[in-house]
């Protein structure tokens, strides 16, 4: 299991499981979840767009995905993430993610790792994944 975010504060907070960082933007965070998923058949264990932000309001993300022993692609998890990356586009498209004030910036960075923090607690209880 791997977290793949642009979360500064995921990064250094999270000790649970390897944390992919991406030093970019929402859509990037995206984009390397869907290398993952075609490239290397990874599973996506939480939705591209969970809470209630729209992906044009906020800077970070984070999502947390798994190795699988198939040897094809997750067609789910392919759907969510295509689906994910049209829904951004979208967004941006009709009003692109504002400058934020470092503030703001700071209180999106800790929605998002309470997220992932409530989520590996879920996930650790969980007996059908691996928790490394």
């Amino acid at each position: 299991m791997q977290i793949i975010s642009n979360n500064p504060k995921v990064k250094e907070q999270i000790s649970q499981c390897p944390v992919i960082f991406v030093d970019g933007t929402f859509e990037e965070v995206l984009q390397q979840t869907y290398k993952k998923i075609v490239e290397d058949h990874h599973v996506m264990l939480t939705h591209p767009l969970s809470s209630s932000i729209k992906p044009n309001e906020t800077y970070y993300k984070s999502i947390i995905i798994t190795t699988t022993t198939q040897s094809q692609i997750d067609y789910e998890s392919l759907e969510l993430i295509e689906n994910a990356l049209a829904t951004h586009e979208k967004f941006n498209k009709d009003k692109r993610t504002p400058q934020w004030t470092d503030q703001i910036l700071e209180d999106f960075a800790t929605i998002d790792l309470d997220l992932m923090e409530s989520t590996l607690q879920r996930i650790r209880f969980s007996p059908e994944i691996r928790f490394n």
